[in-house]
């Protein structure tokens, strides 16, 4: 495949985008973090989504030394604000910063030079800073990307890349930019990206330093209600591997819940093996069908430890997910299908749990058409 080349006549500009509300704590550093730049940015796009104390009046300070635009809006949402700094950014490359966080000095450098290897969608590595570790020291986080080409199906897994992305606003425009959502609003977007085969690579050097503290904003929603949520517009999106995949994404997360969104089915015209996937064979298994997951079924373990919910191919040949349900109706220590494999690594990601891996790679599946992703429900 050409590589692609979004700007071959000169140097993309790049903006850098700020989304912020009641960040007086910590907006200076941010900024001063792109004061360091090596490289210098173009634009700097301060979105202040409704702050109630003076992270207005800080932002603007900084004016004089950057170029700088600050927004006030009323308050709407992290995905608002990101929606408005892209907008106002005038550049053709976009760098996301969090209010809270700090970009590394080489950062612009060494995210535009990633662009510019293989234009697409760029993470970044990054140090974790915790709030009330030893000497305010920040560790590595060691950063991974899928080996197989079809990266939609492993973002539908997880989100597998970081906040402090670099992307064109071309590309984000093409795959129709920030949706509303309380959540995840990254992720979603992500996945519209991986999903239109934008590919996605990371800069070579640490470029981003991600502050873990008490004011995350990220923290008023628990991560299975914002994925169940992001999910639930891809389920219809893609190849029939596509969708099983997110469909398994969201049974893992929902737990016993979701299968009240599927048929009903009958044991006695399920062609599985119920003693072979390790369920008691009697009347107490219950069996729902989907044309994308195949059988699901919920009966006791023959190993005498409770409920197990097992997903099984339409066939009956092939399980996909095996795993322990809880009292409470959530899945725990999952088994699950080899698509679903972390090529090269000896793991299976599957919601936020590591597995050893099943034999077996992803099936080469196809990439969703341009009316899928533009309008997915």
């Amino acid at each position: 495949m050409a590589q692609r080349q979004d700007f071959p006549a000169s140097v993309p500009t790049v903006a850098v985008i700020i989304p912020v509300r009641n960040g007086s704590d910590y907006i200076d550093q941010a900024l001063a973090s792109i004061v360091t730049q090596t490289v210098p940015v173009d634009e700097v796009v301060v979105v202040d989504d409704g702050s109630t104390d003076r992270t207005y009046e800080q932002a603007s300070r900084w004016s004089g030394i950057l170029p700088l635009r600050v927004i006030r809006t009323e308050h709407t949402g992290t995905w608002h604000a990101r929606h408005c700094a892209v907008e106002a950014a005038g550049t053709d490359l976009i760098l996301q910063l969090d209010s809270d966080d700090m970009l590394l000095p080489g950062a612009v450098a060494s995210m535009t030079q990633a662009y510019a290897r293989r234009p697409g969608l760029i993470a970044p590595r990054r140090l974790m800073l915790v709030e009330g570790e030893t000497a305010d020291i920040p560790r590595a986080i060691t950063e991974r990307l899928p080996e197989s080409g079809d990266q939609y199906a492993y973002m539908l897994v997880r989100n597998y890349i970081g906040i402090g992305c670099l992307y064109s606003k071309k590309d984000y425009k093409a795959v129709g930019g920030y949706r509303p959502g309380r959540y995840a609003e990254d992720w979603d977007l992500w996945l519209r990206f991986a999903a239109a085969g934008i590919p996605i690579s990371l800069a070579e050097e640490p470029t981003y330093v991600y502050s873990v503290h008490r004011k995350n904003a990220s923290s008023s929603v628990g991560p299975a209600q914002g994925d169940q949520e992001t999910l639930r517009r891809f389920l219809h999106v893609g190849s029939e591997a596509h969708r099983r995949t997110g469909k398994l994404a969201l049974l893992q997360r929902a737990g016993i819940e979701y299968l009240r969104e599927l048929k009903r089915a009958s044991l006695a015209d399920t062609p599985v093996d119920v003693a072979a996937v390790g369920l008691v064979g009697n009347a107490r298994i219950e069996v729902w069908r989907d044309d994308d997951l195949g059988y699901v079924l919920v009966g006791e373990a023959a190993t005498g430890d409770g409920r197990r919910l097992v997903v099984v191919s339409a066939a009956g040949t092939e399980m996909r997910l095996r795993s322990i349900v809880t009292p409470g109706g959530a899945l725990e220590e999952n088994e699950t299908d080899p698509a679903l494999r972390w090529e090269g690594r000896n793991l299976t990601w599957y919601g936020w749990l590591a597995h050893e891996a099943w034999d077996g790679s992803i099936d080469k599946v196809a990439t969703p058409s341009a009316q899928e992703l533009s309008d997915p429900d």
